[in-house]
């Protein structure tokens, strides 16, 4: 049918023909009509099918001539694709906005991959000073009160975590983030983040309650370390200012294994629940008009490329809250 409207004027010029060749035959011998009818049908059809048969190979060309102009405008493909269709002056207005989008788009890609680079560089050079301020704490913690020595552990901390999104958040850019499959204990990977963020829970003086098991899953480490801080940060930033608690569950279900971390803070509205995993989404609430929204984002992001389910939780003990779940496949 689309050969039929589109070749609708040759088809209604060889019907014609058809039909004069029918008149003559009748004018000049009527009863030849019988056998003649047939084979001018029959030719008839086969014009068609014919034509039906050169016009689907030579759009079907016609098709891949174009999408190869689109992908890559070269100045051969051009030509060609001038000679089957001709509207030079259309073909040659789109090669030049083509070519000029190229260009923006692989200057743009170079500046990124630049940017990129170049901010990789810098977080690990400024985990040099930060490895030696952590140095310097260790040997030097009798000199300082605990007051001071809480503190500088604090805040060092908290550079490193900031240094890290950073770094995180530059691999996303990449293609590929050198993800590395192996099996290791979760509850091992629980507790060494609960090491790392001990200034935070002396700061604040969080309680830590865990409900753990010991679990082996096959996944990034590097990346589920990364997620795991960032969940427990957000845990801490949340949790109640007077008698703050966190609490971390890990537990088997099916040939699933759930990792939990929950804080008893104020929770999520549920006007922002559908966008807590926004980039740079921090809601309306005043206390987190400091945050940057960062943290969910990266680790939903990382999630999705390690295959671990994400989704938004509540611990009932808890008389309000916030919590998420990463969800591994055994």
């Amino acid at each position: 049918m689309k050969f039929m409207k589109r070749a609708g004027n040759w088809i209604g010029l060889l019907l014609l023909t058809d039909m004069m060749f029918v008149f003559v035959v009748w004018i000049m011998r009527s009863d030849a009509m019988p056998y003649m009818l047939p084979f001018i049908l029959l030719f008839t059809l086969l014009v068609c099918a014919m034509g039906i048969f050169i016009d689907y190979h030579r759009r079907q060309k016609t098709e891949e001539i174009i999408q190869q102009f689109l992908k890559t405008p070269t100045e051969e493909i051009r030509n060609e694709l001038i000679q089957r269709l001709g509207a030079g002056k259309v073909i040659d207005a789109a090669y030049e906005t083509l070519r000029e989008q190229s260009s923006a788009i692989n200057e743009k890609t170079i500046e990124l991959t630049s940017y990129r680079e170049y901010i990789e560089a810098w977080v690990h050079e400024a985990k040099t000073p930060l490895s030696l301020s952590t140095l310097v704490l260790d040997n030097h913690r009798d000199e300082m009160s605990p007051y001071v020595y809480m503190r500088m552990n604090y805040i060092q901390h908290q550079l490193n975590e900031d240094v890290e999104r950073i770094l995180f958040y530059a691999r996303l850019q990449t293609e590929h983030t050198d993800s590395k499959f192996i099996k290791f204990p979760l509850d091992e990977c629980v507790m060494e983040v609960i090491r790392e963020y001990q200034p935070f829970f002396d700061e604040k003086k969080i309680r830590i309650s865990l409900d753990v098991t010991d679990i082996e899953v096959l996944s990034d480490r590097k990346t589920v370390f990364f997620m795991l801080s960032q969940l427990i940060s957000n845990a801490v930033k949340y949790a109640d200012e007077k008698a703050g608690e966190i609490f971390i569950s890990i537990n088997r279900v099916d040939d699933k294994v759930q990792l939990g971390i929950y804080d008893n803070g104020e929770g999520v509205p549920a006007e922002d629940a559908p966008f807590i995993f926004d980039k740079g989404f921090t809601g309306g609430h005043p206390s987190k008009q400091k945050a940057t929204g960062m943290g969910l984002y990266l680790v939903k992001k990382y999630a999705e490329k390690i295959c671990v389910n994400v989704y938004q939780d509540k611990y009932i003990p808890f008389d309000s809250g916030f919590g998420i779940v990463l969800v591994f496949t055994l």
